[in-house]
């Protein structure tokens, strides 16, 4: 397989996932968005710029048929998780149980960050997702500030999308065939 078409095949599969994924999570109404996991996937089989691109589409996506045009500004979560998981799953000399646990960490805190200061900025701290919500109505009934309970409810679910989405994106890279990895796969090299 050339090069051009184990890109373009990797990102289709990758934009796929995060519609289905995302739909699903929506309409199972889940206390996750799912919407990162083929960009997540795609800057890891090939390389982060491809999961800029899947986040791209996939946040253009969202902004038109599902939110509003301001919720665009999200693909900066999009983009974080496409850098993190592209660089820190190829970083030589961690093992693998390293890079996976470090990478799950800095995808959660700083989706979360960035999320919360979007929320902040765009809603003044009411989020879209009735979860968040949820958990953030639990800080502010703590006593909590508005950021602080906004930033409360946006980790909590950073989690659970975090973790069921590196759930997801192994067994996609396990079932997926080799030939569509990048020509180094990342995850080979375990020592350290």
């Amino acid at each position: 397989m050339n090069n051009k078409t184990r890109y373009l095949t990797v990102m289709a599969i990758g934009v796929a996932l995060n519609i289905i994924l995302h739909q699903t999570a929506a309409h199972l109404q889940l206390p996750m968005w799912l919407d990162m996991t083929g960009t997540a996937l795609a800057a890891l089989m090939l390389e982060p710029a491809a999961g800029l691109l899947v986040g791209l589409a996939n946040n253009f996506r969202i902004a038109v048929f599902d939110y509003t045009a301001s919720s665009l500004f999200y693909y900066a979560v999009s983009a974080a998780v496409a850098l993190i998981v592209g660089l820190n799953m190829r970083r030589k000399g961690k093992s693998l149980a390293k890079r996976i646990i470090s990478t799950i960490v800095l995808a959660t805190v700083v989706s979360a960050v960035i999320s919360t200061l979007l929320t902040l900025w765009r809603t003044g701290g009411t989020s879209e997702s009735t979860w968040e919500m949820f958990y953030s109505g639990i800080a502010s009934s703590w006593g909590w500030p508005q950021a602080l309970s906004c930033f409360f409810g946006t980790f909590v679910i950073k989690i659970y999308d975090v973790l069921a989405s590196a759930a997801i994106v192994t067994g996609m890279y396990a079932l997926l065939p080799k030939s569509l990895r990048t020509q180094e796969p990342p995850l080979l090299d375990v020592s350290g």
